[in-house]
């Protein structure tokens, strides 16, 4: 259902001059084969919405609810105005399931730590879906899943579109630090060797012993690291080649 949005907003992304700054963002961190691979676009804001309305309409925008109305009241008084679920969020991409259907929207700010702190709004927002019930990049990782028998889970995103991008695909992520039963049902339709690659920090250290001591008895699950200071996979592939990448594989934490 989100088809033509996301079709409309890679569009707006390569040809509108008010999505520039998503523009560069991408470009600073991903080839343009990656950004359309993985179908990047851009999401006006609320002064300039015309720019889907003029092509699906606000009716189709309601419905998946990415605009409506908001009752505030200020020094005007009492009164409705519109809004829109990624004001703010104008670099958006989909959420695929394993087949490759779209089951919801990510987005992202580009505005700095403090100004985001001062709006009260995270780095990304998502739309209403069950993220716990899918494996970012799955659909495109799957076979080749199936042909090295093995699975490196990350945590983000990012971190799989990089590692895609440097060859390095049979690679999904979670959405957190955190793995659901439902994600370890999938992810073992393909593959019993489970590499768990989470961020260096405190919480994927978290999440490493909660998934082994759920699933470890199920699966072939190991731990690999990054070389330090490198938190996550995205992080190093930016500064380091595909081909130098080793990892410190420990059986325990």
């Amino acid at each position: 259902m989100f088809d033509k949005i996301v079709e409309l907003c890679s569009y707006l992304l390569n040809n509108y001059p008010g999505a520039s700054a998503c523009r560069e963002y991408l470009d600073g961190r991903l080839s343009k084969d990656s950004q359309k691979d993985f179908n990047f676009g851009y999401f006006p804001g609320i002064n300039n919405i015309s720019l889907l309305t003029t092509m699906i309409g606000f009716e189709e925008l309601e419905k998946l609810k990415l605009f409506y109305h908001k009752e505030i009241e200020d020094s005007w008084g009492p009164r409705s105005i519109n809004s829109l679920y990624f004001e703010n969020y104008p670099l958006i991409m989909p959420y695929h399931d394993t087949y490759g259907n779209i089951v919801g929207l990510v987005g992202r700010s580009l505005l700095s730590d403090d100004q985001r702190k001062t709006l009260s709004i995270s780095k990304y927002k998502n739309t209403v879906f069950q993220k716990g019930n899918y494996l970012f990049g799955l659909h495109a990782a799957k076979q080749s899943i199936l042909e090295q028998d093995s699975v490196y889970i990350v945590e983000g995103q990012f971190d799989v579109i990089k590692a895609h991008e440097a060859g390095f695909k049979n690679i999904v992520a979670l959405g957190n630090s955190n793995m659901t039963s439902y994600q370890f049902s999938i992810i073992s339709r393909y593959t019993n060797n489970i590499f768990l690659l989470l961020d260096s920090d405190e919480a994927g250290d978290k999440g490493r012993a909660k998934i082994i001591s759920v699933f470890g008895d199920y699966a072939n699950i190991r731990n690999f690291y990054l070389p330090k200071p490198y938190k996550d996979i995205d992080e190093y592939l930016t500064e380091n080649s595909y081909d130098s990448l080793s990892f410190e594989v420990r059986d325990k934490l």
